[in-house]
């Protein structure tokens, strides 16, 4: 019966979820020897650097420290994202991710100019502007916060104008570009921190690594006191199942 239980979990398809992501643009594949090229729209890590091919990012030599964290190298925006109407997704200069949900967004970055400041736009994916953060600093390189609070969706983030230098990015409940997030999103089941919140009561079951279901419930599920490792969630009526990182 183990055997059955740990192939059943080993073929469904998956998709990850990070309690927490965190970009540096200071270590690899970014920083000092970096195997990324910026003249093309790229996806690492899910984290997509987007581009037209012409108005592109750059990564340059620039030491700061935030929040007692020492940074080498930025990623130098250039200019605005120039999202092209009616549509409000930015075309370049943009950096997007997934989350399954709700997601704490930190963005470690400066004003490109001393002496004015710049505001960043946040977008998801059904076009909806989310909120902008504004009076970015020139003078010091800071953490920004903003605290997404909607279902699954890919988060957009450019420059309204002129440019924004960046020196990390994290985010909480981020996913690898799938369909799945949405498809427990509609049953109301998402990840949140180390939380499965169960919006419609849906019948949910959670399987460890090694095959064996250590719980199901119609309710909220929290994996503070789960052993760490990794847990893969099912519900009804789906082929696919959420994989959570402890």
């Amino acid at each position: 019966m183990k055997k059955t239980l740990l192939l059943a979990v080993a073929l469904v398809a998956t998709i990850t979820i990070s309690a927490q992501k965190v970009w540096n643009f200071s270590n690899a594949p970014y920083g000092a020897t970096p195997t990324v090229v910026f003249t093309s729209t790229f996806t690492n890590d899910d984290l997509t650097v987007g581009t037209d091919g012409t108005a592109l990012f750059a990564l340059t030599a620039n030491n700061k420290t935030i929040d007692a964290v020492a940074y080498t190298y930025r990623l130098q925006t250039g200019g605005g994202g120039a999202p092209v109407a009616p549509s409000k997704i930015p075309t370049t200069r943009f950096l997007k991710f997934n989350v399954s949900g709700a997601s704490t967004i930190n963005i470690g970055m400066i004003s490109s100019s001393s002496s004015a400041t710049r505001t960043l736009i946040i977008v998801n994916s059904n076009e909806s502007v989310l909120d902008s953060i504004v009076n970015i600093s020139g003078s010091t390189a800071a953490t920004y916060t903003y605290n997404y609070t909607g279902a699954a969706s890919s988060i957009y983030l450019y420059s309204r104008a002129s440019g924004i230098n960046y020196y990390y990015l994290s985010a909480t409940n981020v996913v690898a570009p799938s369909g799945i997030a949405s498809t427990f999103a509609d049953k109301g089941i998402s990840i949140q921190g180390n939380e499965v919140l169960n919006a419609n009561n849906s019948k949910i079951e959670i399987y460890n690594v090694l095959g064996k279901k250590v719980l199901a419930s119609t309710e909220n599920v929290s994996f503070e006191k789960f052993e760490k490792g990794m847990y893969v969630v099912r519900t009804e009526g789906v082929k696919e199942a959420l994989k959570f990182i402890r």
